[in-house]
């Protein structure tokens, strides 16, 4: 049988436009949308030659349909026990000073919030997609920085720096998004894919998290590859929600 592919755009709220502001919660969730993501990087200097877009299935003729190449990929997913039960099997590369690609940890970031949690995982996706690509010329400097500090100076360094977060805020009533109440407690969580020495890696900064994830052997499709992770992976542990799946592709624009 074959696994259903990942709705396109899984976003937090998709049914109507809006101009609300942003609420009192620190770092809501953003929209699921290449437009989005395509402008959180944007922000940082992502050129126009290169563009988040969405992967419409999982099957080989549906992800023909995507631009290649594709530098990395976005992945949103529900944590549904199984998959939960899974990743806590995960063994970490090292990502201790020096140490490659780069891992930027997400709790110490939520730890500095002013409310109890955040939802910061879809920027930390693309900044980890963006670090490894080095195709944001704005983050240069602060990657650079981030690479000769221990994993909690690099969060301590995220919260305070303005690059960041006030780009964020500036996007989470961006695309079609109603901020709902209910989102901040039910919203999936965001993790991004790319390739570092001839390995798929796992990018998630969220807690237990202490590093990347090697998933295996690269091929010179990373799309291809992480359709088949999340084919075999994490689709038979999603339960009743792969609805919730989205995969956006980082690709050269043609």
């Amino acid at each position: 049988m074959q696994p259903t592919p990942p709705a396109p755009p899984a976003a937090q709220d998709q049914t109507a436009a809006t101009t609300q502001s942003p609420p009192l919660q620190d770092w809501y969730p953003l929209e699921s949308s290449p437009e989005v993501l395509t402008s959180l990087a944007r922000h940082w200097g992502l050129p126009d030659s290169y563009a988040f877009v969405d992967v419409l299935g999982l099957d080989d003729d549906t992800l023909a349909l995507t631009p290649r190449p594709v530098h990395a990929v976005v992945f949103l997913f529900p944590d549904t026990d199984g998959i939960v039960a899974w990743r806590a099997k995960d063994a970490y590369l090292s990502a201790e000073i020096g140490a490659e690609p780069l891992w930027i940890p997400q709790r110490g970031v939520e730890l500095m919030l002013t409310s109890p949690t955040g939802h910061s995982c879809g920027t930390f996706a693309v900044l980890h997609a963006l670090a490894e690509t080095r195709l944001a010329s704005g983050l240069d400097g602060f990657f650079a920085e981030c690479r000769s500090l221990t994993p909690e100076g690099r969060t301590a360094l995220l919260a305070t720096s303005p690059l960041i977060k006030p780009v964020h805020n500036s996007l989470v009533t961006a695309g079609q998004t109603i901020l709902r109440e209910s989102d901040w407690a039910d919203a999936d969580h965001f993790i991004s894919f790319i390739r570092h020495d001839g390995r798929v890696v796992e990018m998630d900064g969220a807690r237990p998290r202490v590093g990347g994830v090697d998933r295996g052997a690269a091929s010179d499709d990373l799309l291809t590859d992480v359709a088949k992770i999340v084919r075999e992976q994490y689709v038979p542990l999603a339960a009743d929600s792969v609805h919730h799946f989205s995969l956006i592709a980082l690709v050269s624009n043609s």
